[in-house]
C-alpha cells in the first residue's frame, strides 16, 4: 500500500536509478528488524515428530492432493506477477496515466491485508481447499471483467481492489492445508516446495509477458494465458483430495482374517 506510490513518487522526482537505491535501503533494513525477534517452541500441537524427511517427502510426492495444490500454486505465481509486471505498461498502452498504476498497486497492497485476514479466518470455519478454488476462479473471473470493459481509471482502481482481497488469501489456507495433512514436523520443506511452484510460475508469468508484448506489440494473448492457467488452477484445486496419507493408507490396507 505504501511502497508502490513510494517508488513512483521516487522515479518522477529523482529518476529509476535514485529508487532502485531507495527501495535498497528499505530492503536492508528488513535485517535490522528481524534481529530482535525470538523463537518459540509451538505447544500443544500433535505432529509426527519420528518421521524422517525422506520419508516425508515421498509421502508427500505420492499424495495426489498435494500434488494437484503444488501445480494450482504454479498458476497462482503466474498470474500475480504477470499483473504487478506488466499492469503499468498494460495501462500505459491504453492511454491511463502513470500515476494510477501506482495507486492501484497500493490498491493491491492495503485489500491484500484486508483479505489474507478474513480468508484466515474462513479457513478455520469452512473447506480450505474450495476457499482455495474459490479464489482462483474468483480471479480469473475478475480478470475477464476487466478485459472487456472499458479501460480508465476507475475500473483499473476497481480491478486492483478486487484482485488485491484476492491476492495472498491463499497463503493461509495452503499452510492449513498442508499442516492439517502432512503435521509440523516437515512443514517448512513441504510448504516450500509448494511455495517454490509459486515462484517458479512468478518467472514464467513475467517473462510470458515481456514475450509476448516482443512478438506482437500488445498483451492479448498473455491475459488469455492468465485466464486458461486460472481455469486449470480452479479445477486442480477442487479436484484435490486432501484425507492424510496415513489415514488413506489404513483405510485401503486389507481386514485381518
Amino acid at each position: 500500500m505504501i511502497l508502490a506510490p513510494l517508488g513512483q513518487w521516487l522515479i518522477n522526482g529523482f529518476g529509476w536509478r535514485a529508487a532502485m537505491v531507495g527501495f535498497a535501503v528499505i530492503a536492508g533494513s528488513i535485517v535490522l528488524l528481524s534481529l530482535p525477534i525470538r523463537e518459540q517452541a509451538a505447544a500443544g500441537i500433535a505432529t509426527n515428530v519420528n518421521q524422517k524427511l525422506g520419508d516425508a517427502l515421498r509421502e508427500a510426492m505420492a499424495h495426489r492432493g498435494y500434488l494437484f495444490m503444488t501445480l494450482a500454486f504454479f498458476a497462482c505465481g503466474f498470474q500475480l506477477v504477470f499483473i504487478t509486471t506488466h499492469l503499468p505498461a498494460y495501462l500505459q498502452l491504453c492511454g491511463v496515466a502513470p500515476g494510477v498504476a501506482a495507486s492501484a498497486l497500493g490498491l493491491i497492497g492495503l485489500f491484500n491485508a484486508i483479505g489474507t485476514y478474513m480468508f484466515g479466518l474462513l479457513g478455520a470455519r469452512y473447506s480450505q481447499k474450495r476457499l482455495l478454488a474459490l479464489i482462483y476462479l474468483l480471479r480469473t473471473l475478475f480478470i475477464a471483467v476487466f478485459l472487456v470493459v472499458p479501460i480508465s481509471a476507475a475500473t483499473t482502481l476497481v480491478f486492483a481492489a478486487a484482485m488485491g482481497f484476492l491476492w495472498l488469501g491463499v497463503a493461509p489456507l495452503v499452510n492449513g492445508i498442508i499442516a492439517r495433512v502432512f503435521g509440523l514436523t516437515h512443514f517448512n520443506t513441504l510448504f516450500g516446495i509448494v511455495f517454490l511452484s509459486h515462484q517458479v510460475g512468478s518467472f514464467f508469468g513475467a517473462w510470458m509477458g515481456g514475450l509476448v508484448f516482443d512478438r506482437w506489440g500488445n498483451y492479448n494473448f498473455a491475459w488469455g494465458a492468465l485466464i486458461v492457467v486460472g481455469v486449470a488452477a480452479f479445477l486442480l484445486q477442487w479436484l484435490m483430495d486432501e484425507s492424510p496419507p496415513r489415514v488413506r493408507a489404513s483405510a485401503a490396507a486389507p481386514m485381518p482374517a
